[in-house]
This record gives C-alpha cells, sequence and structure tokens, in this order.
C-alpha cells in the first residue's frame, strides 16, 4: 500500500520512499506568490536551436548582421523559447498538474537578446472545484517573466488542472 510519510516522499515499499514535487490542489490559495528558482540564463545557441525546432526562419532571431540595421541592435531571442524555460521553472510548485487546459494571454513587454537571465513567478489568480474532473481542481495563474534587472519582460494567464490531495497518479509505479 501507498502512502505518504513526508509531504515530499512516498513510501513504495517498506523503508523505500519516492520523490513527490508540486503542491496538491488543497494548497493553492488565491493571491499566493511563488518565485520559482533557479533562474536560466539564454544563450544564441539556445535560441538558434529553437528556431530550428520550430522552423522558424525570422533573420532577426538568427542573422546578427540583419539584426543589426533593425531597432534592436542584435538578435531577439524567439518567443516560444521564453515561454518554454519561464513555464519550465515552475515545475516543482506546479508538478501535480494534469495539464494546461487554457491559455488566456501570453503578454511579451520587453525584448530578450543572448546573455539575458530569466526569472519566474507565479500568482495564484483563482480556483474552483471541477464537476466532470473530481480528481482535480482548476487552478488559474498568472506567471511574470523576469530579467537580470528585474524588468517585467513577459506574463502569461493560463489554467491548469492540479491533482487534488486524495489522489495519487503514478501512485504504484514502483521505478
Amino acid at each position: 500500500m501507498t502512502r505518504i510519510v513526508f509531504p515530499a516522499y512516498v513510501e513504495i515499499a517498506e523503508n523505500r520512499f519516492r520523490e513527490r514535487f508540486g503542491l496538491d490542489y488543497e494548497d493553492f490559495k488565491v493571491d499566493q506568490i511563488f518565485k520559482h528558482r533557479p533562474g536560466y540564463t539564454l544563450t544564441q545557441q539556445d535560441n538558434i536551436n529553437e528556431c530550428l525546432d520550430t522552423l522558424n526562419q525570422a533573420m532577426l532571431h538568427y542573422d546578427t548582421q540583419y539584426a543589426s540595421q533593425t531597432e534592436f541592435s542584435q538578435p531577439l531571442i524567439v518567443t516560444t523559447l521564453i515561454v518554454q524555460r519561464l513555464i519550465g521553472m515552475t515545475w516543482k510548485t506546479f508538478n501535480k498538474k494534469k495539464a494546461i487546459v487554457r491559455w488566456a494571454e501570453i503578454i511579451m513587454k520587453t525584448p530578450v537578446f543572448a546573455g539575458d537571465t530569466l526569472y519566474s513567478e507565479s500568482t495564484v489568480t483563482a480556483l474552483s472545484e471541477q464537476s466532470n474532473d473530481p480528481e482535480c481542481g482548476l487552478v488559474t495563474i498568472r506567471t511574470i517573466g523576469r530579467n537580470q534587472r528585474n524588468d517585467e519582460i513577459c506574463h502569461m494567464d493560463y489554467d491548469c488542472l492540479i491533482y487534488k490531495r486524495d489522489y495519487l497518479p503514478f501512485a504504484n509505479y514502483n521505478y
């Protein structure tokens, strides 16, 4: 039988434990703010790889000569990379999410360049029970991305289904 012994661990056999990350739906309250760490310093190679992976051929992201003639004077980091890294930083807090079920908005506010370090913080803006999914509750989140100068580079509003405390996904998966 699987039981919770420590908040961050599940006992999977006698004297054998598996780490659990993330908060249960019941742990969240409106207006909680979570600062996610560590930060992530972006490189131009990260940018080039993301452009190749997403087939983004906009010269502004990888052609230094072209970018030098724009208002930015250097290649911009592609938006999809920024969103991925900021959401990725939230995993320890929101690891018990079943799914992101809705994006309300993604607003990019400031250009991001190679060498910038991203930091992420999230605010719980709403909670609601889900009658169509009794295993989960709905958590509405605003995640703000900041750079090393603490400038807000973007914010994202989205809804996640978060597992409730009594539901342990993969509880019997003893790897």
